[in-house]
């Protein structure tokens, strides 16, 4: 994991080369004019961040007026209080501070957004798309048990749902969904094959696993 952590740095300076973004590595941080960010070690934090912007975030690239972009990663919830958990999770890891604002398109809900180039570019490297989430990937980081288990948990907390000692994780994306349900029966979560039903003629898969996963928000029904 360290070898990743060092790797990333390289990786994320040379992506600020090529966007022109001014900025300096000093151990573990990359500074620039407007932040000083941490680049940190793959953990279950992390894995649980990654596990939540799969399900519940998006990483967003959207152009300045006066040319380049800005890089956004956000992350939509209607418990407010939950957002702040995870800013807090950000501010540990990346030493950055997030804004949670409120949706003004839906009611009772709210956004974490972090407009910093290398959480941004972090989170790309380490597998999520930018944009809409097309052909999603599990992260190849996820080598033991433990970091599973946090990026699961992370999924469920923000597209899952519970209920009678299982769990039901819902997304469009069939052939990912059908991956998740292999990786949960390695864990022997007795997980069912994936199955669709369909919201506004909108297909949506599920599968069905047993509530042995350690949440951090949600809680049995």
């Amino acid at each position: 994991m360290i070898l990743f952590k060092m790797v990333n740095l390289l990786k994320i300076s040379q992506r600020l080369k090529e966007i022109n973004v001014f900025h300096k590595i000093e151990n573990e941080l990359i500074i620039t004019r407007r932040s000083k960010s941490r680049v940190p070690n793959i953990d279950e934090d992390i894995s649980y961040l990654t596990g939540v912007i799969t399900g519940d975030g998006s990483l967003i690239r959207s152009r300045r007026k006066r040319g380049g972009f800005h890089y956004i990663l956000q992350i939509t919830s209607g418990s407010r209080s939950y957002l702040e958990y995870l800013n807090f999770l950000f501010k540990e890891r990346f030493n950055i501070n997030g804004k949670i604002v409120r949706d003004k398109r839906k009611q009772r809900t709210f956004n974490l957004r972090i407009q910093n180039t290398v959480v941004f570019w972090y989170f790309v490297l380490i597998g999520l798309p930018i944009g809409k989430k097309k052909d999603i990937v599990i992260p190849k980081y996820l080598v033991d048990n433990k970091l599973k288990l946090s990026y699961m948990a992370g999924l469920i907390d923000t597209d899952g749902s519970i209920a009678n000692k299982r769990i039901q994780l819902k997304q469009k994306d069939g052939v990912f969904l059908e991956n998740i349900s292999k990786e949960l029966n390695k864990l022997n979560l007795n997980c069912s094959v994936p199955k669709v039903n369909y919201t506004d003629n909108v297909p949506f898969y599920y599968i069905r696993f047993n509530n042995e996963i350690p949440l951090r928000f949600k809680l049995p029904q």
